[in-house]
């Protein structure tokens, strides 16, 4: 739990106490240095190479219109939409305009190593996403995530307004108008770490002390489609039926078939064993280190051609 005590101190306290019940803000004892800095930014966005969906504006609650900040690459004889214009985008940051940046873990291997240690502690997926807001500002109103968020404040601060989390699954994600009373209203400065549980409306305002710099590292937990996904993979296994029926006769016999087989299943699948089929097993992550032998181009640089080559 190396990099969970990074972020909350004490793990086992955090879970019992915290984890999926309030928000709280969090002053870990020995922070992570920081994995990823608007230096890192600034030359993801001057390489050109970053495309939507991995970046969008977002002002005052609406998303801006991709051609407002994106360019095209032109390619032998075809063009390429939707590459990050850094000239572009850093004229409507300095308009007051939200930069989002989305799964920071498959451009960056820092973020891609931290996301991936801290899935396999906590056995879930997680992604990572970045928000630069200018002072005073805010991207997004108040809206519900479908997972649990760690905010590490990098540089500035921000104001918070966070709501209680769903008593249960009856709630969806996107903007919640009517929050309710807040739970947790807090200032979160540089080297401090918010927790917001999944589901809790929430909203965040730059603060007016200048730019402010976060990465939220999103634990994602399994959800009802989860579990239709894994019923039916379920459902799938051992089933070997014609295609395509040739006659009333055989297509009543396969619809038989069919539904025997899926009684059979559905008899011996139990909760436990539907809920165990969706726990999350974190994927690589693109920039994560690997675990086959691997060498850089540095190390090709000299390797003789092979023979018949």
């Amino acid at each position: 739990m190396e990099i969970l005590r990074s972020l909350v101190g004490d793990p086992a306290a955090f879970l019992e106490t915290v984890w999926r019940r309030r928000a709280r803000l969090l002053h870990p004892p020995a922070p992570l240095a920081t994995p990823v800095t608007l230096a890192d930014v600034d030359d993801v966005l001057a390489s050109g190479m970053l495309r939507v969906p991995y970046l969008e504006l977002v002002s005052r609650g609406k998303a801006l219109d991709q051609g407002e900040y994106t360019s095209a690459h032109h390619l032998v004889d075809r063009s390429f939409r939707g590459y990050a214009d850094a000239a572009k985008v850093m004229r409507h940051v300095g308009g007051g305009a939200t930069l989002l940046m989305r799964n920071v873990e498959h451009w960056h291997s820092g973020v891609a190593a931290l996301a991936g240690r801290l899935g396999a502690e906590l056995n879930r997926d997680v992604e990572a996403f970045l928000f630069v807001t200018p002072p005073g500002r805010n991207g997004f109103g108040s809206h519900r995530d479908d997972a649990d968020v760690f905010v590490l404040q990098l540089h500035g601060s921000k104001r918070w307004q966070v709501h209680p989390a769903p008593e249960d699954g009856h709630w969806r994600t996107g903007f919640e108008p009517e929050p309710g009373p807040a739970q947790l209203e807090t200032t979160v400065h540089a080297g401090e770490v918010l927790y917001v549980p999944r589901g809790a409306p929430h909203s965040a305002v730059g603060h007016t002390d200048g730019l402010s710099f976060h990465l939220s590292l999103t634990v994602r937990q399994p959800g009802t489609a989860d579990l239709r996904t894994a019923l039916t993979r379920r459902f799938e296994e051992g089933l070997d039926l014609p295609p395509l029926p040739v006659d009333p006769a055989e297509l009543r016999r396969t619809a038989a078939e069919l539904l025997d087989h899926y009684r059979k299943r559905l008899a011996e699948l139990t909760p436990e064993e539907l809920c165990a089929a969706v726990e999350t097993v974190p994927s690589p992550k693109v920039g994560a280190a690997s675990t086959e032998p691997h060498r850089t181009l540095a190390d090709l640089a000299d390797l003789a051609a092979a023979p018949g080559d």
